[in-house]
């Protein structure tokens, strides 16, 4: 009997997280269409770790957000307004400690040396996608 409450009690809780982590994953609103080299970008921000940090749906997190990003115009921690073009993101990417966004610290790892120049374009092409307005000011960045 012990052993049957006990098998209840464990697929209730499965139920119970499962539902729980679907309604949290449900807050992102519609899916991004991505080009293909998004899609690619989007395989190197996973296995880089880079979503850890970073939400492509506009929450703030450790980094801030990539929705909206590309085209922005972003505010660094010394005052200085910059748009986030192409060269701001490649520079924010391999040496994010050059250029940080204000409210962001600088524990973004370096990653000169770690991506391959197609992967870094990939991932600046995710960026675009995730930013379909772009030239709005999001007032987000990657380095950080």
């Amino acid at each position: 009997m012990a052993r049957r409450s006990l098998l209840v009690v464990t697929i209730l809780a499965s139920l119970g997280l499962g539902a729980v982590a679907s309604a949290c994953g449900s807050d992102a609103g519609p899916k991004v269409e991505l080009s293909a080299a998004g899609e690619r970008g989007e395989t190197v921000a996973k296995e880089q770790g880079c979503v850890n940090c970073h939400s492509t749906d506009g929450k703030k997190g450790i980094g801030p957000t990539w929705k909206g990003l590309a085209g922005s115009t972003q505010t660094l921690d010394d005052g200085t307004k910059v748009t986030a073009d192409d060269a701001y993101l490649r520079t924010s990417i391999l040496q994010p400690k050059t250029q940080i966004v204000k409210g962001y610290s600088s524990g973004m790892p370096i990653y000169d040396g770690e991506l391959t120049d197609a992967e870094l374009d990939d991932l600046i092409a995710y960026l675009h996608d995730l930013s379909p307005d772009e030239g709005a000011d999001a007032g987000t960045g990657t380095g950080g």
